[in-house]
């Protein structure tokens, strides 16, 4: 297997964009596979269906005390054929049900990631699409050299992110899998505040890379999405204090005094640790 696709989901059920972003994510990955073996494994964070998603599957995962729901094989199919997803690459679909009124992304991804059966891993939200060409095979030969890669997203604004933004981001990245067990995966802790995964990866991923110098990040503008529909999680963001409890939890996960700040959170400045390739 060359790749490993792991996307992200959650489709609350009340707008029709979702779906079709989705789809057309999915469409990319489909149209830019050319030769290289690919797998596609769904992380779905409790998305809304018309059916009971748990009477498709006999499978269940018990990940730290939760059920996850797992289609694969000939219930996967069934459950494909249902929604009309014609895309043979998607291997595995896992399913958190919201029995917890918060993001649980982190904990989906992480089972998500034990599934993988390659060591390159990509991960996607839902919503991120490609627009750049080739972009498979930049991702491959690109892991070559570089055990992160990431991507340039164009926000909803219709701009790129820049090299020298300060921003993090937990979509449109590449990376080894051995890399994402060294670092103990995405934090799950993050259910308690409902927000935050996307900087909690970025901390332990920064800490693995400045103490091993052999280990090699780039940011490139030949791997790029668009954000085409984000804040479907809001939700499930509190918003009282919302800020101040990240803070505070941050501080108390890496004693870290404010996690957004460049000068307390070095891993924000790319500059320290990732190459520019853009």
């Amino acid at each position: 297997m060359h790749i490993t696709f792991i996307i992200a989901h959650y489709d609350p059920g009340s707008k029709g964009e979702c779906r079709q972003s989705f789809v057309r994510t999915l469409d990319t990955i489909h149209a830019q596979k050319e030769e290289y073996e690919v797998e596609i494994i769904i992380a779905d964070d409790g998305s809304k269906y018309e059916d009971d998603f748990s009477t498709f599957s006999t499978n269940t995962i018990d990940h730290n005390g939760r059920t996850i729901h797992h289609l694969k094989d000939n219930e996967l199919k069934s459950w494909l054929k249902k929604e009309d997803y014609n895309f043979p690459e998607i291997r595995h679909w896992l399913y958190l049900p919201k029995d917890k009124p918060c993001m649980s992304k982190a904990r989906v991804l992480n089972a998500a990631t034990s599934l993988a059966k390659s060591d390159l891993l990509f991960f996607l939200d839902d919503d991120n699409y490609f627009i750049s060409e080739e972009t498979i095979k930049h991702i491959i030969q690109l892991s070559e050299e570089y055990s992160l890669i990431l991507g340039q997203i164009k926000d909803g604004n219709g701009r790129f992110r820049p090299y020298q933004s300060h921003r993090v981001q937990g979509t449109t990245i590449g990376v080894k899998k051995s890399i994402i067990g060294k670092i103990g995966g995405f934090g799950e802790w993050t259910e308690d505040i409902s927000c935050g995964v996307d900087s909690d990866l970025f901390l332990k991923l920064y800490d693995i890379f400045s103490k091993n110098t052999e280990l090699k990040a780039c940011y490139t503008s030949q791997i790029q999405t668009v954000d085409s529909l984000s804040k479907r999680w809001r939700p499930f963001i509190p918003t009282f204090f919302r800020n101040r409890r990240a803070k505070i939890a941050f501080r108390k996960e890496y004693n870290c005094p404010n996690y957004r700040s460049v000068r307390h959170n070095p891993s924000r400045d790319k500059t320290n640790w990732i190459k520019d390739l853009t």
